[in-house]
């Protein structure tokens, strides 16, 4: 593992980012060939449920407005206490503790996650209570709810999954101390986002495409050259080791990881398709889904005896 996120004997970001203006390149292809932008002036969003009123869709998506923002605004950004990371510093290239105070604490992506789910939600808000109030809605609403979806479902579910399955392990299996992944915030950001974004789904039932999983790239893709561009002349580091495009094997693992936002999403639009054909099993299924990568509770580091 140490070798795949080590350096080699010559650094690969010339290659990664070369990968990064093919790929953004691709996306803006992609999205005339394919007509993204029909699809969502046809209205991605529901503004409808099956389940529950409109109105008390509306409240729900506005709860969800009013937990995201507090989170960043209060728990985040406004807190005097601050937050404990451990990052690869650019120009020394070792990994060690820093203090994150204000907007420095939107650096990570799980904090753009947390972004991304807090803007769609104000957005298919402000929908819900224009359609209850009989008011005529932005297009740009419509249109920018459709996008914020798609980044939402693939950047909430892969932060969840890398979350519980690989930080929370490798931070257990260290011996620095964990416990600053399970505050309030981080919950938010690591289950909450994941877990809210899905009843959403399942209540409304958006119209979702396979073509929209594009986004999903356009947000790594986005969210990787920030981070490049923050340890050159922001905060001199890369919040996660694995994203230095200098690094071996920089240019396939930068790939990897903008591609993983876009397959989550396709998944999620599998399941929407199950749910539409049978609904029990289709929900059973997210269900079990967001199960599965969501972590309460603190895991205990197990204590070596001596011999």
């Amino acid at each position: 593992m140490a070798d795949i996120f080590g350096y080699g004997e010559k650094d690969q970001h010339f290659i990664t980012y070369s990968l990064v203006i093919i790929m953004s390149i691709f996306c803006l292809i992609f999205i005339n060939l394919f007509d993204v932008i029909s699809i969502l002036d046809d209205r991605v969003i529901s503004l409808e449920s099956q389940f529950i009123t409109d109105e008390i869709l509306t409240i729900f998506r506005t709860s969800c407005t009013i937990l995201a923002f507090y989170t960043i605004f209060v728990l985040m950004i406004f807190d005097k206490v601050g937050g404990n990371m451990h990052p690869l510093f650019h120009n020394e290239r070792i990994i060690k503790n820093h203090k994150t105070m204000g907007l420095e604490r939107m650096v990570p992506f799980s904090s753009w996650n947390l972004i991304i789910f807090g803007l769609y939600f104000i957005s298919v808000s402000a929908l819900g209570w224009f359609d209850l109030f009989n008011l005529d809605s932005s297009k740009f609403l419509h249109f920018s709810s459709g996008i914020l979806l798609s980044m939402s479902l693939g950047m909430s579910m892969l932060t969840a999954t890398v979350v519980t399955y690989v930080i929370i392990p490798n931070e257990v299996n260290s011996d620095r101390d964990y416990n600053h992944l399970f505050k309030t915030h981080e919950m938010v950001m690591h289950n909450w986002t994941v877990i809210l974004i899905s009843i959403d789904v399942v209540l409304s039932q958006p119209d979702l495409d396979w073509q929209l999983a594009i986004f999903g790239l356009v947000i790594g893709i986005i969210y990787t050259t920030f981070a490049y561009l923050f340890a050159l002349f922001g905060g001199g580091y890369y919040v996660y080791s694995f994203i230095d495009p200098r690094i071996k094997y920089g240019p396939i693992i930068m790939m990897i990881l903008a591609l993983a936002i876009s397959l989550f999403y396709v998944l999620i639009w599998l399941i929407s398709l199950l749910i539409h054909y049978n609904l029990l099993i289709g929900i059973t299924i997210y269900i079990l889904w967001n199960y599965s990568v969501v972590l309460f509770k603190k895991p205990m580091r197990e204590t070596q005896s001596s011999s």
